[in-house]
């Protein structure tokens, strides 16, 4: 049944653009699929001491198949990932580098690695369970790649 209905989301899903809206959705599915997701209180991250002693803190966003994010605390996003209707929301944690550091992350091969580049590094892996036409919005989110860095 499950294995059913998500056929049928991405079909759906399959048929939209990335402009159209909860509407068209409905109308497309005949409203078959129910949207029980009721919205997300966004969040702007203020790094702790303790974060910043860590060098790095996860951020959570709940993006939306039209492209609209909205990042939400790690409390919010526990609560709210098993609710998104699948193919409709999704639902990507991502590490965000906070002080300047001479090891890079496994994974990333690169000399003398500072914070843009890390954060760079961990934006794409963020991008790997987001439909192709999402990724490039995903990424332009993100103007600051040094956002909350330990000022000196």
């Amino acid at each position: 049944m499950a294995r059913d209905l998500d056929k049928f989301v991405n079909k759906i899903n399959g048929q939209m653009s990335i402009y159209e809206d909860t509407d068209t959705y409905n109308k497309l599915s005949n409203n078959k699929v129910k949207q029980s997701f009721v919205g997300v209180r966004p969040f702007y991250p203020s790094p702790s001491d303790k974060d910043y002693s860590k060098g790095f803190i996860y951020r959570q966003f709940v993006m939306r198949y039209d492209g609209s994010i909205t990042e939400v605390s790690a409390r919010e996003g526990s609560r709210k990932k098993g609710t998104l209707t699948k193919g409709m929301y999704f639902y990507i944690v991502i590490k965000w580098q906070l002080i300047e550091s001479s090891q890079p992350p496994r994974g990333l091969v690169i000399d003398n690695p500072n914070i843009p580049r890390v954060n760079a590094y961990y934006i794409e892996q963020g991008l790997k369970d987001l439909p192709k036409p999402l990724q490039a919005t995903f990424r332009n989110y993100f103007i600051n790649l040094e956002e909350f860095k330990l000022q000196d």
